[in-house]
């Protein structure tokens, strides 16, 4: 009885001088240190794209002047997809939709039968970049929006 009594003062004493980060160690969990470096880095990522949308902002580019000056197609290098379609008649709906909010729709064949939607065309890669993203802040655009780099001669 009485070792029990020891081993149960010691127990607790262990419990209370080493915290719950040794316990959560031993399990494998993230200490109070390693979720502390995770929040950091998040909200630093956060912050990252806050300056980066202020930026643009403050660049006093709008999408719409960026869209008047797109290439014709097959002229640029990188384009803005925004969606690329197995049936026609999806791909047709979709660019009659982009070209009713006002932008310059290219459409692609691509050699495995789909059809891509692209809003813009540019030899720069930032450029490009940089429509992608103003275009991502807008209601409508669809969550797989992505730059196609037309020298990988994908489409026909």
């Amino acid at each position: 009885m009485r070792t029990f009594k020891i081993l149960s003062i010691l127990l607790a004493c262990s419990m209370l001088l080493s915290g719950c980060d040794f316990f959560r160690s031993m399990l494998g969990k993230p200490t109070s240190e390693e979720i502390n470096q995770i929040r950091m880095e998040k909200e630093a990522a956060a912050a990252a794209r806050r300056d980066s949308l202020a930026r643009v902002k403050a660049a006093g580019d709008s999408l719409a002047q960026a869209v008047q000056t797109t290439n014709t197609p097959l002229d640029a290098k990188y384009y803005v997809m925004m969606g690329c379609f197995k049936i026609h008649d999806n791909a047709v709906n979709f660019k009659s939709f982009l070209e009713r909010k006002g932008y310059t729709v290219y459409v692609f064949d691509f050699k495995n039968g789909y059809e891509a939607i692209a809003i813009y065309g540019s030899d720069d890669y930032a450029d490009a970049y940089r429509v992608m993203d103003k275009t991502m802040e807008t209601g409508f655009c669809p969550y797989d929006i992505w730059i196609y780099d037309a020298s990988t001669n994908l489409h026909e």
